[in-house]
């Protein structure tokens, strides 16, 4: 079975369990994977959309696995019983604030589970001090490059996190204590980003363009780029 490098990447941040959950399946790759591999013995596909469900139980039967993989449509975690205990939970592939919003609606089932796998698409940092409110710890974090984008991987366990501080949460603690190389390449490529859109503001600004919203947006980028040329300083320390 071949799959994209992220999803390649989310599967090998699980471990064997008994029962595993995945929230937004769309496609089904993820579990039938995992069950293929001996990873997971049992698995919920679970997805809002039930247009992906079809497809995702038209490829769990062309696996036959439809005796390991049983699909669910709803929101987030909602499909899960009360009397049901996943050991492992992926969401993977949303929006940062959607993965915060499953995470927090549904703490009991979060509080079950050994290990929870997030791939979300934005708000990183968001979701990272989502996870520390949850009394869950990082304890793994990989990124990828693929199709043009850079993703995140964040592996969480129960338990309380070291101390983070604001570069932690924005560019991962792991990341940067690890030096990884992807990250370099992304603060890189946003600072340049940011560096250049300041300088057409400022221009804008010394033709007199003063409104009080843009100022503000002015200076959260600056503030925005100080952060970045400290995690470059931080990834660059001999």
């Amino acid at each position: 079975m071949i799959i994209s490098q992220r999803l390649k990447t989310i599967t090998e941040c699980a471990v064997k369990c008994e029962f595993l959950v995945d929230v937004g399946t769309d496609h089904a790759y993820i579990p039938i994977f995992l069950v293929k591999n001996k990873i997971a013995k049992k698995a919920v596909a679970c997805d809002i959309s039930e247009g992906s469900v079809f497809k995702a139980e038209k490829n769990i039967r062309s696996y036959h696995y439809s005796d390991f993989i049983e699909t669910r449509v709803g929101d987030g975690l909602s499909v899960i019983k009360k009397d049901e205990c996943p050991d492992q939970i992926i969401i993977a592939g949303m929006g940062g604030m959607l993965t915060i919003d499953i995470l927090n609606n549904d703490k009991e089932i979060i509080s079950r589970a050994e290990r929870i796998i997030l791939q979300p698409q934005r708000n990183i940092d968001k979701v990272r001090r989502a996870v520390h409110n949850l009394d869950l710890k990082i304890i793994d974090e990989k990124m990828i490059f693929e199709t043009g984008k850079y993703y995140n991987v964040i592996v969480c366990e129960k338990g309380r996190d070291f101390a983070y501080n604001e570069k932690d949460y924005i560019f991962g603690k792991i990341l940067l204590e690890r030096g990884d190389e992807l990250l370099k390449s992304q603060i890189h490529f946003e600072t340049l980003k940011i560096i250049n859109i300041l300088k057409s503001m400022e221009e804008k600004i010394s033709k007199g363009k003063r409104d009080e919203a843009f100022i503000k947006r002015y200076e959260e980028l600056k503030l925005k780029r100080e952060l970045y040329i400290q995690g470059r300083n931080v990834l660059h320390k001999e």
